[in-house]
């Protein structure tokens, strides 16, 4: 693919999994220089509720916990991925609510022309995701631009 070819912007959702950190990597070989990836992770709203449920946790005090720790695994993430390649503008961004829901609203309100994610990165014991499908294919069911799903 030439350069010109090649997307400037994708927007590239993790979770943290080997998985996920694959399909980011992946992402660099679709971007040319001077490119945008935005790096997003989702805080699980249904997650958040089951800690505050199960009286772990204040729903503030989850959230805010789980807020930093994605920030220090997004740090760490992106600082490796700039040293591969520093001629692309890497955005991290953390967002609270349903994943796929979120990831969607962001490459629309953000206008992506693509969602680069892992895709079978948890074990399929959740009954949700027996029933429902996966975030992947929630997604891919309702994107309406390209989405690349890298497999675990």
């Amino acid at each position: 693919m030439a350069a010109d070819e090649r997307f400037r912007d994708v927007l590239v959702p993790v979770d943290f999994t080997p998985t996920s950190e694959r399909a980011l990597r992946f992402a660099l070989s679709l971007v040319g220089p001077r490119s945008e990836v935005l790096v997003l992770h989702v805080v699980d709203i249904d997650f958040v509720e089951r800690v505050v449920h199960s009286g772990f946790a204040s729903r503030e005090q989850a959230i805010d916990q789980l807020r930093s720790q994605a920030e220090r695994q997004l740090d760490v993430l992106l600082t490796d991925v700039r040293q591969q390649r520093d001629d692309v503008e890497f955005e991290p961004m953390i967002v609270v609510g349903k994943p796929f829901a979120e990831i969607l609203r962001i490459a629309h309100d953000l206008d992506f022309r693509m969602i680069v994610m892992g895709s079978g990165s948890r074990k399929r014991e959740d009954i949700e995701a027996w029933l429902f499908g996966s975030t992947a294919e929630k997604v891919l069911r309702a994107a309406m631009i390209p989405v690349v799903c890298v497999p675990g």
